[in-house]
C-alpha cells in the first residue's frame, strides 16, 4: 500500500513542479514588453536596458553548475526550495528606485532559476520511469511556454493598471505561493537511475562500483556537445523574445501592447509544441530526430520574423519559429537522465552545465542586439548575427549519442542451423 501511495504521490510532484516552471516563464518573459517602459523612465540607451534580459541567464550560466553540485551535497529537494523562494525576488521591485536596484531583483531571480531549472530533470527522473520521462518534461517545459505567451499578452496591459514595478510585484507574489507549497508538500523519492529497473540505463555502472565523481561527468564528450547545441539556439531565442516587442513597436510602427500580443505568437504555439516534444521522442523511442530538425529551422524561421513588415509573413514565421524553437527541449532535458552510468543527482549536473552554456547565449543575445542597434541604428544586425549562431543546434545534434531506448536495442541473431 505504501509502494501504490508512493507511486502515486508522482502526480502531486508534478503538479508542484510545473506552476513553478509556470511562474519562470511569465517573469522571464515580462522583460521584453517592460524594457521600453524602463528606458522611458530612466533615460537609459537600449543596450543598457539590454541588461534586463540578460543578467537572469548570465547569473544561471553562472550558477547552474555550482547549484548542481549543492543539490548532490544536500538533496535535490533542499536545493529548489531555496530556488524557488530565490525566483520571487521581483517581488520588492515597488521598493526599487533606480535601475540597479531592479537589476539586483533580476540577480536574484537569475540564481533562483539557476538552481531550479536544471533540477526538474532529477526530480522528473527520481519520480517517473524512463518512458514518461520525455513527456512530463514536455509539459514541464510547455509550463514556461505558456509563461512567456501569458507575460507578453498581458504584461502591457497590467503596468496600465498597476505600473510596470507593480507587474513584476505581482508576478513574484504568484511564484511566492509555489515556493511555499513545493517547500511543505514537495519531497525527494528514494528511487534512483542505479536500483530502478524501469530508469536505469543499459549501460549501468556495475553493482557495488562508486558512481561518477562530477568532475567526469562534465567532462563527458556528451555533456559538451549538449552545452554547444543549446548555446546558439538560446542566444536567438532570447533575442527574438526580448526585442521583438520593441522592435515592431518602434520599426514596424504598432502599438507597444498589439506589437507584445504579436510577439507571443513566438511563446503561444510553443504550448503544444512542448508537448508534441515529449510525445514524438516517447513513440520513436529516440531523442535526436527533433533536435537536429530544430537545428535545420530555428535560423530560417527566425529570419522571417523581422526580415519582413508584413502581418501574415510575420505571423508565420513566429508560428514556425515558436514551434521548433522549443519542440527538441523536452529531448534536451532527457538526454542527460539517459547517458550512460547516470544517477538523477549527476545528470541535473550535465543539464546544469549544458543550461549554462545555454544561458551564455540568451546573455548573449539582448545584449548582441541592443549594443549593435545604438551603433548601427538599426536591430538587423544583432538579429542576423543570432540567427548564424543558432546554428550550433544542428551541428551539435549531429554529433550527439542517440540515448532514446530503440536505439539501445540489441538485433536478434538467428540461431546456427
Amino acid at each position: 500500500m505504501k509502494a501504490v501511495w508512493a507511486n502515486r504521490y508522482r502526480f502531486v510532484i508534478a503538479a508542484l513542479i510545473l506552476p513553478v516552471r509556470l511562474c519562470v516563464g511569465i517573469t522571464w518573459g515580462a522583460a521584453g514588453p517592460l524594457i521600453p517602459l524602463m528606458i522611458q523612465e530612466f533615460g537609459i540607451s537600449r543596450g543598457t536596458a539590454g541588461w534586463f534580459a540578460s543578467v537572469s541567464p548570465l547569473l544561471m550560466m553562472a550558477f547552474a553548475v555550482p547549484s548542481g553540485i549543492v543539490a548532490g551535497k544536500i538533496g535535490i529537494k533542499r536545493a529548489f526550495t531555496i530556488g524557488a523562494f530565490l525566483q520571487t525576488a521581483g517581488i520588492l521591485a515597488p521598493l526599487c528606485s533606480s535601475f540597479p536596484l531592479i537589476l539586483l531583483t533580476r540577480v536574484l531571480f537569475g540564481i533562483g532559476i539557476a538552481m531550479t531549472i536544471p533540477l526538474v530533470g532529477g526530480i522528473i527522473a527520481q519520480w517517473f520511469s524512463r518512458r514518461d520521462v520525455p513527456l512530463v518534461n514536455g509539459f514541464s517545459q510547455a509550463s514556461t511556454s505558456l509563461g512567456n505567451a501569458l507575460a507578453f499578452f498581458a504584461t502591457v496591459r497590467i503596468a496600465r493598471a498597476l505600473s510596470w514595478r507593480g507587474t513584476l510585484a505581482l508576478y513574484s507574489g504568484f511564484a511566492l505561493v509555489f515556493a511555499f507549497l513545493w517547500l511543505v508538500l514537495g519531497r525527494e523519492s528514494q528511487r534512483t537511475m542505479s536500483n530502478n529497473p524501469e530508469v536505469v540505463s543499459d549501460k549501468a555502472r556495475v553493482p557495488g562500483s562508486p558512481p561518477l565523481s562530477p568532475g567526469k561527468v562534465l567532462r563527458q564528450k556528451a555533456t559538451f556537445l549538449l552545452a554547444f547545441s543549446l548555446m546558439g539556439a538560446f542566444c536567438l531565442f532570447t533575442a527574438l523574445a526580448s526585442w521583438l516587442p520593441t522592435y515592431y513597436h518602434q520599426v514596424f510602427g504598432m502599438s507597444l501592447a498589439s506589437a507584445s500580443s504579436v510577439a507571443a505568437i513566438l511563446t503561444l504555439v510553443g504550448i503544444p509544441a512542448c508537448i508534441v516534444g515529449g510525445i514524438v521522442p516517447m513513440r520513436l523511442g529516440l531523442r535526436k530526430p527533433l533536435v537536429v530538425v530544430s537545428g535545420l529551422m530555428v535560423g530560417l524561421a527566425g529570419l522571417g520574423c523581422f526580415m519582413v513588415n508584413n502581418p501574415v509573413v510575420v505571423s508565420v514565421a513566429l508560428a514556425v519559429y515558436g514551434i521548433f524553437g522549443v519542440i527538441y527541449t523536452p529531448s534536451v532535458f532527457t538526454i542527460p537522465m539517459e547517458l550512460p552510468d547516470m544517477t538523477p543527482q549527476t545528470g541535473s549536473l550535465v543539464l546544469a552545465l549544458a543550461l549554462a552554456a545555454g544561458n551564455l547565449g540568451s546573455f548573449m543575445g539582448p545584449l548582441i542586439v541592443g549594443y549593435l542597434a545604438d551603433l548601427t541604428g538599426s536591430y538587423l544586425p544583432g538579429f542576423l548575427i543570432c540567427c548564424l549562431l543558432s546554428l550550433s543546434l544542428l551541428v551539435g545534434g549531429l554529433l550527439l549519442p542517440e540515448t532514446g531506448p530503440r536505439a539501445r536495442e540489441k538485433p536478434e541473431v538467428a540461431p546456427v542451423t
